[in-house]
Parts: C-alpha cells; sequence; structure tokens
C-alpha cells in the first residue's frame, strides 16, 4: 500500500512561539508600509477628483447658460420687428412664433401680451391658438419690460405643480412677447455629465429648490435643497466662478459624498457635481486591498515555515491515524490505499504488522458481504423494471390525453383568428353604414344585420374566452365591487334582448358590496342571464341578490323548461347543449356555462343550481361581502358617438387593412375629429411632420405586416412627441401574452370583431384614463 499523505496536527508550545514571531514581524512591516502608501493614494485621489468636478461644473454651467441665452436671442428678435405695422400683424406674428417654437424645443408656449398685460396672441405645443382673447396674463406671465429694460427673466415655478418652468419676457414696441420655458431640458445637459458609476449632477435656483437633475424623475418633486450643506455653502463662499471645490459632506439621503458647485452665467442659478465618496477613493482603497494581499501572503509563508517542522516530527503518528480512519470507514477493498507503511524499527512497525492482517481479514468479510448486496439488488432491480413498465405506459395515456386537448385549444384559437377578421370588417363598415342610413325601412334592416352580427360577435367572444381559460391566461384582480352597479349593467345590456323574445327581464335592486373581479363577475352573470333569456320561452327572468350571513347569493331565476337531474353536471361541459323547444339560430356553442364554471372557480365562488322540469331554473353564485362599505367608482355612461366627448380629437389610425381604416376614419370625421391616417409606422410619422400638435389617441392593428407590430408605433409616437399618450391596439389574435404586452406599454387591448360604437365607446374610456391620470 502506497504511504498515506501526513496531516497538519497541533503544535507544540516552542513551534508556536518561533511561528508567531516570524509571522508578527512580516505583518508589522507590511502594515507601516500598506499605511504610507494608503495616505498617498488618498491625498493624490482627493486632488484629482476635485479637479475633474471643477472643469465639469465649468463647462456644464457655460452650455446652460449659453442655452438659455439661445433662447433669450431667438425672442428678442422676434420683438425687435415692427409689430403694428403695415405687412407685421396677427398672422405675420403667428408665424414668427411657430419659427420660434421649432428652433427652440425647451419653449412650449408663446404669449403677445399688451401694455396693459391683457393677451392678444397665444400659441402653444398642445393647445389650439388663442387670437384677440384679451385674457389678464397670470402672475408668472407680468414681467415688468420697458424701453430701458427689455429684457428680464422670471422666477422659476412649477406647471401643473411638478414640472420645472421659467419665463422670458421681451419688450416689442408695444407691450411683451412672454415664452414659457420647459426647464425639464436642462436635465438633459446634467444627464450626459460622466461623473464615475454612481455620480450625478443638479442645479437649484436662486431659492434652493431643485430644477435639473441627472435623473429626470428628481426634478419633478419640487424639492427644497436650501438647506442642504453644499448648497448653503456654495451660497456662502465668494469666490468665482467656482465656488465650492472637493467638499466632503453628506447628501440629502445622509451619504458621504465630496462635491463641487459651479455658478450658471447670467442667473443666480448653481450647478453641484457630487460623486460618493467610496467611488471618489478607489486607488486608496486599492492599495489598502493590496497591502492586506501582501499581508496575508507573509503570514502564510511565516505560517508554512513553522509548520514544516511539526509535520515531519508527526508523520508516523498521522498515518497510523490514517489508516485506522480508513478501516472506520469500510475502505479496505483492492481499490483503495494499500497497507499502512513501516516506517521505522521500534513498537511503531509492531502496531503497523497488526492492522495490516486486520485489514486483510475485514476486506475477505466485506468481500462476501458485497456478494449477498448484489444479489439483493438484482431482484430489487426486477420488480423496479415491471413498475417502469406500468409507469411508461400510464404515461404514455396521458401524453395522447394531453396533445388531444392541446389539440381543441389550438383549433379554438386559429378558427376564432380567421373569422375575426372579415367580422372586424363587417362591424365596422355596418356602422358607418348606418350612420349615413336615414330612410326607416333601411334602417329596420340594418337594424337586422346588425342583431345578426352581435349574435356572430357573441359567439366569438365565447370562443376567445373558453380559449383563454384553457391557456391558464385569465388571473383574477379582486377588489370591492359594488353590486349596484354590476346589475344596472345587466339590465342595461339583455334587457332589449328579453324584450325582442317577448320576455320580461326584471332586476332586483342591491346596495352590497362584495370581493370579487369586476370584470369576472360581470361575465358570469352576463352568461347566466343569456343562457336564461336563450331557454326560455314564455313567461320572464329575475335577477336578484340575497344575503346570507357573511356572503351575498347572486340568483338568476327563468320560467324555462327546466333541466334533468342527469344533465345537472353536463350542462358545466364544453359544448354540451341541451335540445330546446324552440332554438333558434341564436342558441349559441354551449360554452356559456363552462365559461361561468371557470370563472368562479378561478375566483373561488360557490356555484349552484336548482332546476324543476319544466318550471324553470334558478342559478346561484355565493360571493364574500367586503369587510368595508365603500363602493368601488365606475366611469359613468359614456356620451354617444358624435357627442362632444369626441369633438375637436386628433386621432392617429394606423391599419394596413384599407377596408378597415377607412371604415374607422369616416366613423371619427362624422363625429368632428381631426384624423391622420396610415398602413405603417414609417408613413405616419411623416404624415405627422406636417402637423405641430400632439396627438390626443392612438388606434392601431396588431399586425402590420413585414414583421412589424402597433406596440412598435406607439413606442415611435410616444418618443417622438416625448408624451405619454393614450393608445388602442386592435387584434384578432387571442395569445394570451398580448394582454401583459399591452399593459406593459400602457395601452387598452381590443380583439376583433369589434362593432363601431364598442369601439368609439372605448377610445372615449380611454381619453378619459387619460385625462384623470
Amino acid at each position: 500500500m502506497k504511504a498515506p499523505s501526513p496531516r497538519v496536527h497541533r503544535l507544540s508550545p516552542l513551534e508556536r512561539r518561533y511561528a508567531l514571531r516570524l509571522c508578527g514581524l512580516t505583518l508589522l512591516l507590511l502594515l507601516v508600509s500598506g499605511v504610507v502608501q494608503m495616505l498617498f493614494s488618498y491625498r493624490e485621489s482627493l486632488a484629482q477628483v476635485e479637479e475633474l468636478q471643477a472643469v465639469q461644473a465649468e463647462s456644464a454651467a457655460r452650455e446652460i447658460g449659453g442655452y438659455i441665452a439661445g433662447i433669450e436671442a431667438g425672442l428678442h428678435d422676434i420683438a425687435k420687428l415692427p409689430w403694428g405695422q403695415p405687412g407685421f400683424g396677427l398672422e405675420q406674428r403667428r408665424e414668427e412664433f411657430y419659427r420660434l417654437l421649432r428652433l427652440a424645443p425647451a419653449i412650449i408656449e408663446l404669449q403677445a401680451l399688451d401694455a396693459s398685460g391683457r393677451e392678444q396672441m397665444m400659441v402653444s405645443r398642445s393647445d389650439p391658438v388663442r387670437l384677440g382673447s384679451r385674457r389678464s396674463a397670470d402672475e408668472p406671465a407680468l414681467l415688468r419690460v420697458s424701453k430701458e429694460a427689455p429684457l428680464q427673466r422670471g422666477a422659476t415655478y412649477f406647471r401643473q405643480a411638478q414640472m420645472p418652468t421659467m419665463r422670458i419676457a421681451a419688450y416689442d414696441g408695444q407691450g411683451s412677447i412672454v415664452a414659457t420655458v420647459d426647464l425639464r431640458l436642462l436635465g438633459e445637459v446634467v444627464s450626459r455629465l460622466r461623473i464615475g458609476a454612481g455620480g450625478l449632477a443638479y442645479v437649484v435656483d436662486g431659492a434652493g429648490t431643485l430644477i435639473a437633475h441627472s435623473s429626470a424623475t428628481e426634478a419633478l418633486g419640487r424639492l427644497d435643497l436650501s438647506d442642504l450643506e453644499p448648497v448653503r455653502k456654495a451660497r456662502q463662499a465668494k469666490a468665482s466662478p467656482v465656488r465650492l471645490a472637493g467638499l466632503a459632506a453628506l447628501d440629502r439621503f445622509h451619504r458621504p459624498v465630496i462635491v463641487t458647485a459651479g455658478e450658471i452665467p447670467g442667473s443666480d442659478w448653481l450647478l453641484f457635481i457630487e460623486q460618493p465618496r467610496s467611488e471618489a477613493l478607489k486607488p486608496a482603497l486599492a492599495t489598502l486591498s493590496g497591502t492586506l494581499v501582501l499581508m496575508l501572503a507573509g503570514g502564510t509563508a511565516a505560517l508554512v515555515l513553522g509548520v514544516a517542522f511539526a509535520r515531519r516530527m508527526a508523520a508516523p503518528i498521522v498515518a497510523l491515524r490514517d489508516t485506522t480512519a480508513r478501516i472506520a470507514t469500510g475502505q479496505f477493498d483492492a481499490g483503495q490505499p494499500g497497507p499502512m507503511p513501516k516506517l521505522r524499527h521500534d513498537e511503531i512497525e509492531g502496531l503497523a504488522e497488526d492492522f495490516n492482517q486486520m485489514a486483510s481479514h475485514l476486506r475477505e468479510l466485506y468481500a462476501s458481504l458485497e456478494a449477498k448486496v448484489a444479489e439483493r439488488t438484482a431482484q430489487l432491480s426486477e420488480a423496479r423494471d415491471v413498475l417502469t413498465a406500468r409507469a411508461d405506459e400510464l404515461s404514455r395515456l396521458k401524453d395522447e390525453a394531453e396533445r388531444a386537448n392541446a389539440a381543441k385549444t389550438r383549433f379554438l384559437a386559429a378558427a376564432s383568428h380567421d373569422l375575426r377578421q372579415p367580422m372586424h370588417s363587417i362591424s365596422l363598415l355596418l356602422g358607418v353604414l348606418q350612420s349615413r342610413l336615414d330612410r326607416p325601412e333601411h334602417l329596420a334592416l340594418a337594424a337586422k344585420i346588425q342583431s345578426s352580427v352581435a349574435t356572430m360577435e357573441n359567439l366569438f367572444g365565447n370562443l376567445l374566452d373558453i380559449s383563454k381559460l384553457d391557456a391558464g391566461a385569465v388571473q383574477a384582480h379582486v377588489e370591492d365591487v359594488d353590486l349596484g352597479w354590476l346589475l344596472h349593467r345587466l339590465e342595461e345590456t339583455w334587457a332589449p334582448q328579453a324584450a325582442e323574445k317577448g320576455l320580461r327581464l326584471r332586476v332586483r335592486p342591491c346596495d352590497a358590496v362584495v370581493k370579487g373581479d369586476a370584470a369576472l363577475l360581470e361575465r358570469i352573470a352576463g352568461n347566466l342571464v343569456a343562457n336564461a333569456i336563450r331557454y326560455t320561452r314564455r313567461g320572464g327572468v329575475l335577477v336578484g341578490c340575497r344575503r346570507r350571513d357573511a356572503s351575498v347569493e347572486l340568483q338568476v331565476w327563468d320560467t324555462g323548461p327546466g333541466i334533468e337531474p342527469r344533465y345537472r353536471e353536463a350542462i358545466f361541459e364544453e359544448f354540451f347543449r341541451i335540445e330546446a323547444p324552440g332554438a333558434g339560430p341564436e342558441k349559441g356553442l354551449g360554452l356559456g356555462l363552462s365559461i361561468v364554471q371557470r370563472c368562479a372557480h378561478i375566483l373561488g365562488h360557490g356555484l349552484a343550481v336548482d332546476s324543476r322540469v319544466g318550471r324553470g331554473s334558478v342559478f346561484r353564485l355565493a360571493m364574500p361581502l367586503s369587510g368595508t362599505a365603500t363602493r368601488t367608482p365606475r366611469l359613468a355612461p359614456l356620451a354617444p358617438a358624435g357627442s362632444p366627448a369626441l369633438l375637436g380629437r386628433f386621432i392617429v389610425v394606423v391599419d394596413d387593412e384599407a377596408t378597415n381604416a377607412q371604415a374607422l376614419v369616416d366613423a371619427l370625421r362624422a363625429s368632428h375629429c381631426h384624423v391622420v391616417a396610415a398602413a405603417s409606422c414609417d408613413e405616419v410619422l411623416a404624415e405627422l411632420e406636417q402637423h405641430l400638435r400632439v396627438p390626443d389617441l392612438i388606434v392601431t392593428d396588431y399586425q402590420l405586416g413585414a414583421g412589424r407590430d402597433g406596440f412598435e408605433v406607439i413606442r415611435r409616437l410616444r418618443h417622438h412627441y416625448d408624451d405619454e399618450i393614450a393608445a388602442l391596439v386592435v387584434t384578432a389574435n387571442t395569445d394570451a401574452a398580448l394582454q401583459a404586452l399591452a399593459a406593459a406599454h400602457g395601452a387598452r387591448l381590443l380583439h376583433k370583431p369589434i362593432g363601431l360604437q364598442r369601439l368609439l365607446e372605448a377610445m372615449q374610456e380611454s381619453l378619459a384614463s387619460a385625462a384623470a391620470s
């Protein structure tokens, strides 16, 4: 056998003493050298940081000052024109204002004021032009200018309570021209400064308020930094142009930083550049790390030298201990290390021979035991093979069932997608056609067509719902739901359809508030009412609520033919239908109750049914009461298409289907909207170059051909205007991932087919939501 490798054992007192002296001397020398080097590195790093920050502060301050001075020069050039003389009227003034808006992106609004401070003209990037309004200018606009003081800067303020703004006024010989300047563009200057990995820059005005920051969102918080240590000391300092250089201070989060300040020419603004102290002093920290590594290496070397003697002395004992340890763990077969070596001619050699004999006997016993274990292992392996074969058969059957279910889901999704495109075109064209008909007989015929289209849309809606539920794409958003609102929606939606069949739909009011998902509850209740109307020939349908301790039970009663006991469970299966007397073309696909059961399962609500054949049925949905009586506010009913809700809105339509796009454009123009339509993102951007106004809404199809999609349109238009424009995405694709993608883009997703009225209502809802935010 090979000799075992020696192990380190505990050192004697003499060995420990020499090892400690050697290690101690080495570490002391390394420590003194490292401290000296770290001190020099610290001073050098601090000087470099001060010099770099001073250069950056001075350069950025000059750039900001020059930017504001350029705006003032453009404003002064317009003010020098001979306004009021022939050829220099309001139309020429408006053209000059538009030119200045294009040259200076930071200007968001230009006003012409007469000598009394009343508005003669206003040109804005977002609002319509105002001519001769004679409005009194608000206080920030009343900058006192005259022939002796032709140019004045106003104090900074926050427009809409969060956007830093400044006004600049120029004397034009009659009154003044006032420019409203968005100071958020100063953030682009400070954000370009590269101050290490964690450094930043910011600008404060004369009152100490933050007006620009490397992070754009910081400047929107109206932060008062007048009491911040760097700002306070910079105001007190008198040196120029750099008032404060290399100050070690705390930022507003009480983190140690190094700060340099610079004065912006022509103003009382200050620009600050700060860098975390830990980052600025990285060279000193690197020196410290190198010193520690050297100390560790020296200590390790001293320890190795001290321990080397102990290893030579303890080698025989360690070898004996290794051999006993291997025997204790059963390592004595042919593949393991050999017997203990004979190191010397003394008692240890005799002990080694005894251990070698004992290991030989144990090896023979171990071999016999391995043979018995192999026999038992073969028996267990045979039994395992039998079980594995049975498990493989069960797995094969399970896979076949899953493939069949997946094929069904794919079929539903594919069929839904292929049929939604033409259905959407029919819905839009029918909506436009109805708006152009005036003869009663034509309107009646269009109404019948609309009823058939609505029936087909309902069938497609059920197909979409069942495919979403199969894909697991429906998640519950639990909130407080006002049952009064839900019941009112049911009555408005289904009362006309009940009346068409000669039935009466009665909805009992209820003021309870429950826990649930408003959209899922509306879908459950709507399918239950639709199912009751479909199968009821005489009488009517009753919808009401009943309290049950800590829950409320929504009940839908009908006077239909009833359900036989053998069908009580089958009615909730997909595509199952009970043949009802008088069932017409609106009978459906047999998906309504399956959707109801799956939605109730997602919400965790109990669903039950009772029925008497020939008398009718009742479906009950148990919902938990909310802990508070607060009702979730719901949007009020929207005004009909063509109302002031859409009047004057600027809407962009992007759709590569020319028929769909033209139908929607005609409907929007009938509602007195300003519309720009195109088949692709590049085309619509080219069209919008002719318009100064920012669009109010984007309506785009999802699939635009050539691998492009509607989300690209939304991203590029918002980036072009630097504004979160409201957006609607229309698609025939039922992929569950699209909903999450639309939410990530802050857009609403609608699935085709969509009736014209429903699409216009969705546009009004998006505009209302954007206005509320």
